[in-house]
């Protein structure tokens, strides 16, 4: 389809999101990198600068106005503010003690796995990678492991594009400030507590907006990466086998995937805020700009063997520029883990439909397969059953 697109209109295309509302599509690695990181004042998240959004075009209630409405954080301002409040997202993530979040997804992920190990077949999907991001966040947050499925739900719902879009943030926001007023009397040693906390004082408003984006920002993202690697892992023979066999490691495939199947599938829109060029094409103030990451990473690597692939870092899953992601490190530990934990714990796991059979999850930002069915010996965990523990999650009062 890109490839038809980009012969028709060149490497920027005009699109539609959704419900009339038009957009430009970036197709080249090298113009994408323009819009990320080159040119920034002429592409912003800020979307005070949309036309579209204040002219009734994105309609109120809609899936697209959900997710651009305006928020006091890093992911959606720029500037000063954008700097301030990065700041804080960013001595969170380097707050986290790694060692103790990789034993909370470890147990999680055995948890998880131990419920479905006795039935033989599941799909791995709903079951297992759909639940972990959202128990990685409960961890890294202090909470209760029974609000982390409340949570997932939010977050799945804030991306669906749809209807539910809304209504999951406001559940998402209501539960997120119970849990800051908690956390404003009862600090713990968890990354809420540094956001509460912390040296540059945010607002009510630039607090519970921090939490959210930390939430629900890398969800989709992590469900797509977790899955897309295990379908590659059970799906290709040859590429399951060089895995299996210590030829490649579980690191090397989750850069096979950002690199060929990236859970990134375009960015978050950007807004243009004078007239400017790009690719050839004349752009206009107020105007809506997407980056076809995944398509141009792919692109760029064409013709590199597995080898190549597998440890390449010019990938744009994670954006550049001042909007990368700040999560990349943990996201890869969670993500690795989990794959990890599957591929020990349940024996002769195989791939119960034809890959090209799958259905894939239709969305705006992310990529993955909706469903992942697998069977395996039933009854069996390679782990000791002693090792299934609960994480030590606990918020009194909630």
């Amino acid at each position: 389809m890109y490839r038809t697109w980009r012969a028709q209109w060149g490497p920027v295309v005009p699109v539609e999101l959704s419900d009339g509302v038009l957009a430009w599509l970036v197709l080249d690695f090298e113009d994408i990198q323009q819009v990320l990181m080159g040119r920034s004042v002429f592409f912003s998240r800020d979307v005070e600068h949309w036309t579209a959004f204040h002219d009734g075009r994105v309609r109120p209630g809609s899936g697209l106005h959900a997710f651009f409405s305006p928020r006091e954080n890093a992911f959606y301002t720029e500037g000063e503010p954008r700097v301030r409040l990065r700041n804080v997202v960013d001595d969170a993530f380097a707050s986290i003690d790694e060692a103790r979040l990789v034993r909370e997804v470890r147990a999680a992920c055995r948890r998880l796995l131990a419920q479905i190990a006795p039935l033989g077949r599941a799909d791995l999907v709903a079951s297992y990678t759909a639940a972990v991001p959202a128990l990685a966040v409960a961890a890294m947050y202090g909470l209760p492991a029974h609000l982390a499925d409340r949570m997932r739900q939010y977050a799945t719902d804030i991306f669906s594009n749809t209807a539910a879009a809304e209504p999951a943030f406001d559940g998402l926001n209501a539960m997120l400030t119970e849990l800051i007023a908690f956390r404003r009397t009862d600090p713990r040693d968890d990354m809420l507590s540094v956001i509460v906390h912390h040296d540059r004082v945010l607002t009510d408003a630039e607090l519970l907006d921090t939490a959210q984006m930390i939430q629900s920002a890398g969800h989709e993202m992590s469900v797509a990466w977790t899955t897309m690697t295990l379908l590659h892992l059970l799906g290709d023979q040859d590429f399951g086998t060089r895995t299996r066999s210590g030829r490649l490691g579980v690191d090397e495939a989750l850069n096979y995937v950002l690199v060929h199947q990236s859970p990134t599938w375009h960015t978050p829109a950007r807004f243009i805020t004078e007239d400017t060029e790009l690719g050839g094409r004349a752009l206009h103030k107020g105007e809506a700009i997407v980056c076809a990451v995944a398509h141009a990473t792919k692109t760029v690597h064409e013709g590199a063997d597995l080898w190549d692939a597998s440890t390449s870092r010019a990938t744009l899953a994670f954006g550049a520029g001042v909007h990368r992601c700040p999560a990349q490190r943990v996201s890869r530990l969670i993500t690795k883990t989990a794959v990890e934990e599957v591929m020990r714990g349940l024996q002769a796991l195989k791939l119960d439909i034809e890959v090209k059979d799958l259905p894939f999850v239709p969305g705006l930002w992310a990529r993955s397969a909706a469903t992942l069915p697998v069977t395996y010996e039933p009854g069996h965990l390679t782990f000791p059953a002693h090792q299934i523990a609960s994480a030590d999650w606990d918020l009194v009062g909630v």
